[in-house]
C-alpha cells in the first residue's frame, strides 16, 4: 500500500475518523445510555415485583373482605339471639303475643333480677300462665321460637281450680278456657345479654 497516494491518505483518514467517532459515540452516548437502560431495566424488575406483590395483596384482601363480610353476617345472627343489652319491653312483648296466640293467660310476671357471668348476663323471671294442656304446649313452642335465647325451668303444674280460677281477660280481651281442660304453670324463664364491656 502505498501511503503517499492520495486515495490511500483519504482512506486512511476516513477509517481513523470512523474509529475515533466510533470511539467517542461508544464511550460518550452508548456507554451512558447503557448505564441508563441498565438502571431502566432495574428499576423496571422493581416495580414488576412490587406489581406482583400488590396483586397478591389485591387478591388476599379480596379473600380476607369476603371472609370478615362471612363473619358479620354470622356475628348479626348470634346477635339477635344474645343482644347487647337487657331488653324487658322486647321480652314482655313477646310474652303476651305468644300467650294471645295460644289463649293464654299471663297471670303474674315476677322478674328475679340479673346474675352476671363471665360474658353474659342472665335475666331471670318467674311466671305463672293459665291456659288448657294444648294451649300451653303451644304457648312453650311459641318461646322457643323467640328470636333470643330463652331457658325455662322449674316447672309446676296445677289444674286451675286447685290454682284459683278458670279463664280472664288478657291483655283486655276476654279469655274462656274450658275448666277441666284449664292447667295453671309457673316456670322460670332465663333470657341472656352480652355483659357490658364485652361486646364490640
Amino acid at each position: 500500500m502505498n501511503l503517499r497516494d492520495p486515495k490511500n491518505q483519504i482512506a486512511i483518514f476516513v477509517v481513523v475518523l470512523f474509529v475515533v467517532i466510533y470511539y467517542i459515540w461508544f464511550t460518550r452516548i452508548y456507554t451512558s445510555y447503557q448505564e441508563e437502560i441498565d438502571g431502566s431495566k432495574v428499576t423496571r424488575s422493581t416495580l414488576l415485583t412490587k406489581l406482583h406483590g400488590v396483586i397478591a395483596k389485591a387478591e388476599t384482601l379480596e379473600e380476607l373482605e369476603k371472609e370478615y363480610n362471612e363473619l358479620q353476617l354470622k356475628y348479626k345472627k348470634v346477635e339477635l339471639l344474645l343482644p347487647e343489652k337487657k331488653e324487658d319491653e322486647a321480652f314482655l312483648n313477646q310474652i303476651h303475643a305468644a300467650a294471645q296466640l295460644t289463649n293464654s293467660i299471663v297471670r303474674k310476671i315476677t322478674p328475679l333480677g340479673t346474675r352476671e357471668s363471665d360474658f353474659y348476663n342472665t335475666n331471670s323471671y318467674n311466671i305463672e300462665v293459665e291456659s288448657s294442656y294444648h294451649g300451653l304446649g303451644k304457648f312453650f313452642a311459641k318461646i322457643a321460637n323467640f328470636p333470643f335465647i330463652v331457658n325455662v325451668t322449674d316447672l309446676e303444674l296445677k289444674s286451675s281450680a286447685v290454682a284459683g280460677g278458670v279463664g280472664g281477660t288478657m291483655l283486655g280481651t276476654p279469655v274462656k278456657i274450658e275448666p277441666d281442660k284449664a292447667v295453671v304453670a309457673t316456670f322460670r324463664l332465663s333470657t341472656y345479654n352480652v355483659k357490658q364491656g364485652v361486646s364490640g
